[in-house]
């Protein structure tokens, strides 16, 4: 494992961070711009890279998408004439680098096939993110996936020495390989979570203490709160939701047994899912062949302050992945105090502890799933209470800005206390409803 050398902070270099994302902005990168968002609130400068434009069902929906889109620079497709400016520029201005940076590109043991075929062709794209780091003077380089961008960030290490660090967001088989060599070349990785963190000091013995990091991705819990006006239990249909891509992983098909048994127990219920992605057909069609097409909405994928809208109306949250590296919506739905049912599926159980904020199921068991969702339609005092409970737990452990907030202190050394004070007040509120229940 080729080591990454050791850089130690320095206050008085301005920080200025190039982030390289993944057909940026997708409709899941909102936790990514909310991170953004924060390290230019702590005085970082940031600028955004990606390898290439979503695609029309991808991208985000968001209202900081076209904001996002117009100040990223995309790497691909390039001209022959950028391709040639760009590499020929890199050779006459690194030529040792050029070397190093095509040995790695040709000897990297990457899964799919010879690295010559899959990893060389990303040498053009690096050469034009290493112009744009070097012209804009960025001093380092962030990777929000362990694929392909985190190759490039390598690429551009060799060719300029500016250092790169990377997010590790869900399981290290899942990156395409050379995970050895993403990790040990890296100044530091980012795991979301404490048992991918556990994966990689069990996988990769060889690193530095200092080159892993816990860092979880979390909620703006001053955006996502309870609304004031909540719509009382009126004793109508348990309003369910769900947010989600439309994708086999994620379970629906599962929710919607669930849902065929509670119907099948005369409970009375509708589920609002929000989302899109290649399963919606097959869950539409399932969904009119278990006879619940008429409690059963399919919104498509919606911005973020629809959802939020959706979200003060609901009672209940379901997460039915078969495995989720975290579970942000989850995150989403605590922090609007609406209760969450969620599967005990990789790093869900970190977020929600059962029973106290919320009710954790195995994985692909509708009847259990079933069961939960009775529980809360048949115990509303249980429901306010869980929900209260989860939002106190985002706040005060998953607001976006405590994250950030570790990355910014990682690369700088300092921590940024003006935009963590802002979260005094949010701690106060969430606090409120445990002291007006024992008072």
């Amino acid at each position: 494992m080729p080591p990454s050398p050791e850089v130690s902070p320095r206050p008085s270099t301005p920080l200025r961070v190039g982030y390289v994302i993944p057909e940026f902005p997708g409709q899941t990168h909102v936790w990514m711009w909310r991170e953004i968002v924060h390290l230019r609130e702590a005085g970082a400068e940031v600028h955004l890279f990606s390898t290439r434009r979503p695609t029309e069902r991808d991208r985000a929906r968001h209202g900081f998408a076209d904001a996002a889109r117009a100040e990223t620079t995309y790497l691909w497709p390039m001209s022959a004439g950028q391709i040639l400016g760009d590499v020929t520029r890199a050779k006459l201005r690194h030529p040792l680098g050029w070397l190093k940076a095509v040995r790695l590109a040709a000897t990297l043991p990457v899964d799919g096939g010879p690295a010559v075929k899959t990893v060389l062709p990303l040498l053009l794209p690096a050469c034009r993110l290493a112009r744009e780091v070097q012209r804009r003077g960025i001093t380092h380089l962030h990777s929000h996936t362990c694929a392909n961008s985190a190759v490039l960030c390598m690429l551009v290490r060799e060719l300029t020495c500016v250092p790169y660090s990377m997010t590790l967001n869900a399981n290290v088989e899942w990156w395409g390989g050379a995970m050895a060599e993403k990790f040990g070349r890296a100044q530091f990785t980012v795991a979301i979570t404490a048992w991918l963190e556990r994966q990689v000091r069990e996988q990769f013995p060889l690193l530095r203490d200092d080159q892993l990091i816990l860092g979880r991705i979390g909620v703006d819990t001053l955006k996502w709160h309870p609304p004031v006006d909540r719509p009382a239990d009126d004793g109508g249909p348990l309003r369910i939701i769900s947010v989600g891509r439309l994708h086999p992983s994620k379970g629906y098909d599962v929710l919607l047994d669930a849902l065929r048994r509670l119907d099948g127990r005369g409970v009375a219920f509708d589920l609002t899912l929000i989302g899109d992605g290649p399963q919606r057909g097959e869950l539409e069609a399932k969904a009119d062949t278990l006879g619940l097409a008429d409690r059963v909405t399919f919104t498509g994928s919606l911005g973020e302050d629809a959802i939020i809208e959706h979200m003060q109306h609901a009672d209940v949250f379901v997460l039915s992945s078969h495995a989720e590296p975290l579970g942000v919506v989850t995150m989403e739905a605590m922090a609007m105090e609406v209760a969450a049912v969620a599967t005990d599926a990789g790093g869900v159980g970190e977020i929600v502890t059962d029973g106290v904020d919320g009710l954790l199921v195995p994985p692909e068991d509708a009847a259990a799933m079933a069961s939960a969702l009775q529980k809360l339609t048949e115990d509303s005092a249980l429901r306010r209470r869980l929900a209260a409970a989860g939002r106190r737990t985002i706040v005060e452990r998953f607001d976006s800005r405590r994250g950030a907030a570790t990355l910014f202190e990682k690369l700088t050394g300092r921590r940024p206390d003006a935009m963590l004070s802002v979260l005094d007040e949010a701690e106060a509120g969430a606090s409120a409803p445990a002291e007006r229940e024992v008072a």
